[in-house]
């Protein structure tokens, strides 16, 4: 039996169709390039990526007006009253091993490897995925805001406190106590709420310009319901399917454009006023949300230093086989960054706004 110190040819090169450990790390490496080079489709609808720890939004309200000019006479000096508030983003650490023991790789073929990998991945979707709905849905008050390692407030959307005051656009101002978690007043959504969802986005500014939209996220058993609105039946609009919508029948004609069939990456399965409908089965039923398609509301933080943003790979101890015992790690955190830019909704009879279990 030989016997002496181990060499790189004596372990395990190897899984047991003969495809090379090395290549398959390599493989890692190379994939979670390509994916933290785009984030999810989701999270790209809702969030801006940022390095800061907040962000101090300004809460000025309109101006004064001009005078009537004077022949002798000098007209008064303006100063806008500016109030910024600081805006603070979290920044957390999650990871999970992937435990790839020598005798796992032994017996393992490529392809059950690559599998651990791919499951990897769509952890990490779900964790970013969760984390921005939870960010949308979430309603704090005064006294439950959190606070992120940096001292600065983490906000919801406005949120119905004392302090929840927007600016004024366009002439309209807002009462304290403003509030963007809204309750239908139904057991199951109608176009009235669809109307609300949107409207409390538009009169903030938001959604309004040249090709701009309002969208509007629920899951399919929500968007069954939205495809039956019609104006006929009491709705404040049509529901107009999507250029990507299965042929169908009708005897009504479609005045202006139809939907596009995407918005991003995301498919968009109709329009209802000025708002795009987006389906996923991921979003919690009973609820809707809502977002302005110019700005981003809120704030997707990862580190200062590029080389830990994104989800990335740590070898394990043995240099000789990285692939062994190795663990995956993402730091982020997602904040709201711009209050009025989104809405949400409970869809119940009565009641108050309680967020969605996620």
């Amino acid at each position: 039996m030989p016997r002496g110190i181990s060499t790189r040819g004596d372990i395990l090169a190897t899984t047991i169709d003969g495809v090379s450990l090395d290549d398959i790390w390599q493989e890692y490496i190379d994939t979670l390039s390509i994916w933290n080079s785009s984030r999810s489709p989701i999270a790209n609808l809702f969030t801006q990526s940022t390095i800061k720890s907040g962000d101090a939004v300004s809460q000025a309200a309109e101006g004064d007006d001009f005078e009537e000019a004077s022949e002798f006479g000098v007209p008064q000096s303006h100063r806008a009253s500016v109030e910024p508030l600081v805006l603070g983003y979290p920044l957390k650490w999650y990871d999970a091993a992937t435990r790839y023991t020598e005798g796992f790789l032994r017996d393992a073929t490529a392809e059950e490897v690559r599998a651990q990998h791919a499951a990897a991945l769509e952890a990490d979707n779900r964790l970013v995925f969760k984390k921005v709905m939870q960010a949308l849905f979430t309603k704090t008050t005064i006294a439950t805001r959190p606070v992120n390692s940096e001292g600065a407030t983490i906000y919801g959307l406005w949120d119905g406190e004392t302090d929840s005051t927007p600016p004024a656009y366009a002439g309209k101002t807002f009462a304290s106590g403003h509030n963007h978690y809204l309750v239908s007043g139904a057991a199951t959504v109608d176009g009235g709420d669809l109307r609300d969802l949107t409207n409390t986005i538009t009169e903030h500014g938001y959604g309004i310009g040249q090709g701009e939209h309002v969208v509007i996220l629920m899951n399919p058993a929500e968007g069954e319901v939205v495809r039956s609105f019609r104006v006929a039946d009491g709705a404040p609009f049509d529901f107009i399917p999507s250029a990507s919508a299965p042929a169908y029948l009708t005897t009504e004609n479609i005045v202006g454009e139809r939907p596009p069939a995407q918005l991003g990456n995301l498919p968009v399965f109709g329009a209802f006023g000025r708002a795009l409908l987006i389906e996923d089965y991921h979003v919690p039923v009973g609820y809707l949300a809502a977002t302005a398609t110019d700005t981003k509301p809120l704030a997707f933080r990862e580190h200062t230093r590029a080389e830990y943003r994104g989800l990335r790979t740590i070898p394990g101890g043995d240099s000789r086989r990285p692939i062994i015992d190795s663990r995956y790690s993402r730091g982020f955190g997602v904040g709201v960054q711009h209050r009025g830019a989104a809405a949400v909704m409970k869809i119940a009879a009565s009641g108050s706004y309680t967020p969605p279990s996620l």
